[in-house]
């Protein structure tokens, strides 16, 4: 019988010497998007980026944890990681766009 690695919830350690974060990446609590304003919505998604991790392989790098949905009406939210590769496609929605004018609850269509 096999006994189960314990998990920890220490941050892993990159022997690599990369910075966990670099400046050109997602950051936590931001929203992102894929698309230009070209794209019909079903064509585009959105990233609600909660965490950043080191994966645990040494010089993996990074990786963001939160959730993504597809920008047409009415679709769920699932969750989802993306690495440093991927950040190139997506970009980061202004913080007062993330926030409704019309006086509704932002935390109606989270993802939580």
């Amino acid at each position: 019988m096999t006994t189960p690695r314990t998990h920890t919830t220490a941050p892993t350690k990159d022997t690599s010497g990369a910075d966990a974060a670099p400046a050109d990446f997602f950051v936590p609590g931001a929203h992102y998007v894929d698309g230009d304003g070209y794209k019909a919505p079903e064509q585009t998604h959105t990233f609600q980026c909660e965490h950043i991790v080191l994966h645990p392989r040494p010089g993996a790098g990074p990786r963001a944890f939160g959730f993504l949905r597809n920008n047409a009406p009415g679709s769920e939210w699932f969750s989802k990681a993306l690495t440093k590769n991927d950040f190139d496609q997506w970009t980061r929605i202004p913080e007062t766009l993330d926030a409704p004018t019309d006086g509704t609850d932002p935390a109606a269509d989270a993802p939580f």
